[in-house]
């Protein structure tokens, strides 16, 4: 897991917020180095030139890996970290590694994806078989290393790999065909036929149609995704409480003063996506803030308790996050100069 870490410090954690996409690519070059692929022995190939139809019509690959005696095996195509991945992004990787007619590309930016174009798949697209998220201790970041380790690389470890994840991938699309039919309204029809035929064995019809004009029988996903507004309804005492924060900062308790301020960062767009990603480590926070638990978690993270982090949500990138409650400003353990030190580091 350290040689994952250790990418996470240098793709994600290390970088300045303004990178661009060369220097990016210097830092990718630099991470597979780690990984002990050598661009001094001609292992990794930079911006290769690929011939298309005329002379004059040519294209250029970020990054190639090849092998001695073994050819080329896979290729990156390299975005810059502050942008979103886009589908343009994939029909790119797709032109490039089917002119070197390779299966497996990579796109690394924001995160990692990993892509496959050979048969297991009954599909002309480029298929992605994996996303990985630049996150300390990430099981699917040390199955990354694992796969991409020069030492024990190999193309037939990695269609193992695209096999089991195409498994995968399968059962998801079945999986998904069937829950879209039981969500579907003739079905939802059924289910009340169904029940309206099992209860006429002991009640009248007549009865039976009177008490479904006060009854909605209805099929639902089990975990839906709620959006800011309805927590906002939910809690609006609470919510309300947060925002009308209007007492001088200094005079605040530590609560509510991280609650306000830190409101106003995520207004005024003063929080970068690397940092975002560093409030979600728990290292991170607490040496930052000395706090006990990342200062940020998403709702299926595994650190978020409700009863450590505050219940309104705060919208950042069109995700929901929610803050740590866990602050103290006693003598023996005071988080204030913390907080105020890292705060100061964003206003500037």
């Amino acid at each position: 897991m350290e040689k994952w870490n250790e990418l996470c410090y240098i793709l994600s954690e290390n970088l300045p917020s303004n990178i661009t996409e060369k220097l990016f690519e210097f830092k990718v070059i630099q991470a597979f180095e780690k990984l002990g692929w050598s661009e001094f022995k001609n292992e990794i190939i930079v911006q290769e030139s690929i011939q298309l139809g005329s002379q004059r019509d040519r294209m250029s690959l970020d990054l190639v890996f090849q092998l001695p005696e073994k050819g080329k095996q896979f290729a990156i195509e390299v975005k810059r970290p502050n942008i979103s991945f886009k589908s343009t992004f994939n029909r790119q990787l797709k032109s490039y590694i089917r002119q070197l007619k390779l299966e497996f590309g990579i796109l690394i930016g924001e995160k990692i994806q990993i892509f496959y174009d050979g048969n297991i798949f009954d599909s002309n697209q480029l298929i992605l078989l994996d996303e990985i998220e630049f996150k300390r201790e990430n099981k699917k970041g040390l199955h990354f290393v694992e796969l991409f380790n020069r030492e024990n690389f190999s193309i037939n470890s990695l269609e193992i790999f695209a096999k089991e994840r195409a498994d995968v991938l399968k059962e998801k699309v079945k999986l998904n065909e069937i829950k879209n039919e039981v969500l579907s309204d003739s079905f939802n029809e059924k289910v009340i036929n169904l029940i309206k035929l099992e209860l006429t064995t002991r009640y009248n019809e007549k009865i039976i149609e009177k008490v479904f004009k006060v009854l909605e029988v209805k099929i639902e996903n089990k975990n839906k995704i709620v959006p800011v507004e309805s927590f906002e309804k939910r809690k609006p005492r609470k919510y309300s409480a947060i925002e009308n924060l209007n007492e001088p900062s200094g005079k605040l308790p530590i609560g509510k003063y991280v609650r306000k301020t830190f409101s106003e960062l995520v207004k005024n767009n003063l929080i970068d996506r690397s940092e975002i990603k560093r409030l979600q480590r728990g290292d991170y926070s607490k040496t930052t803030f000395d706090i006990q638990f990342p200062f940020l978690a998403k709702e299926n993270s595994p650190y978020y308790e409700r009863v450590r982090y505050w219940k309104n949500p705060y919208h950042i990138n069109g995700e929901i996050y929610f803050v740590c409650s866990q602050w103290y400003e006693v003598p023996a353990n005071n988080d204030r100069p913390f907080y105020e030190s890292w705060l100061r580091k964003r206003r500037k």
